[in-house]
């Protein structure tokens, strides 16, 4: 993933500008309109799920700001986190997933959604008037950074998957320029408190900073989910090894993700904000791994055969 840093002090500066100040006090809602759809919250999670025209998951790869709320419990509440929404299965369910267009814009989000998280926070670490300046810029960057990715969301999804890892990788890029709005202030904030509430903002016990983590891929080969993009494509045999460099891509996509999931969860803040950096650029790399590979293969097809491809919804195997 490009850095960001050089344009992250324009954006900030764009949004401090143009949005109010985030209170403490506010209420926490989401607002998806007449759409329901179910984020993942603190508490028991289930793993598995059916196979079903739309991700049970929320669609964070294309609605970066659906994870804003799980990418603040992975900073500050690791221990209720939900699984890891930008690992190898998302990226695949959805590329080839079908979104109906009249639903895509109600998977943005209308409302801000850290007002709960600001509130946790204060009662947590208890500023006092000194601190409390910093913390309330602390808050006011968490809104901003999540009025960013609301400013971001995409109103319509590509039907040509070639064309739907391109917009992954523009929400990526988004969501990292979110966390690189909040990190300053966070910093700022960690270094006015003592030892005590140092320790309540970072918050991890044993038994989660030792747990595994949760981006491994966890996933066999592609083969038998690409078995279905190759009998409805109905590749030539000059065609085949573009195919074949496909099902690399998806391959190596998986290992590098896996090499890059950290082998345990950071005791501070700071360091697993620094670390969700991390693990969206490597999945930002996969992304662009894949989306060469195909856009290439379509390169090779005719007409007819970019019709089956970008028809093809491909479901996924857990």
């Amino acid at each position: 993933m490009p850095k960001v840093n050089a344009r992250i002090a324009i954006i900030a500066l764009v949004f401090f500008t143009l949005l109010p100040p985030l209170r403490a006090a506010k209420a926490f809602g989401l607002s998806f309109g007449p759409f329901h759809l179910s984020l993942p919250v603190p508490g028991p999670h289930r793993h598995g799920r059916e196979a079903r025209t739309e991700p049970a998951a929320a669609p964070a790869l294309l609605y970066a700001a659906l994870a804003w709320p799980a990418l603040l419990d992975d900073i500050f509440a690791p221990n209720i986190s939900p699984p890891w929404q930008f690992g190898y299965n998302n990226i695949f369910d959805q590329a080839f997933a079908k979104y109906a267009q009249e639903r895509n814009a109600e998977l943005c989000p209308s409302r801000d959604t850290t007002a709960e998280m600001i509130s946790r926070l204060e009662q947590e670490t208890t500023p006092n008037d000194a601190e409390r300046p910093v913390f309330q810029k602390l808050a006011t960057a968490l809104g901003q950074a999540n009025g960013y990715l609301l400013k971001t969301c995409p109103r319509e999804v590509p039907s040509q998957p070639a064309a739907r890892l391109q917009l992954m990788q523009a929400q990526l890029d988004a969501t990292v320029m979110a966390l690189d709005i909040v990190r300053p202030q966070l910093q700022a904030f960690e270094q006015t408190l003592n030892d005590e509430q140092r320790a309540r903002l970072d918050g991890v016990g044993p038994a989660v900073s030792g747990a595994p983590p949760a981006c491994k891929s966890q996933t066999a080969s592609p083969k038998e989910r690409l078995a279905q993009l190759e009998r409805a494509v109905q590749p030539t045999e000059a065609q085949s090894q573009a195919l074949a460099a496909v099902e690399d891509a998806f391959t190596r996509a998986a290992q590098d993700l896996d090499a890059d999931c950290p082998a345990q969860i950071a005791p501070t803040a700071i360091g697993r904000l620094e670390a969700l950096e991390e693990q969206l650029d490597a999945t930002w790399r996969a992304v662009q791994t894949i989306q060469v590979a195909l856009a290439n293969f379509q390169k090779e097809l005719s007409d007819e055969q970019n019709t089956r491809l970008n028809a093809l919804e491909i479901a996924s195997s857990r």
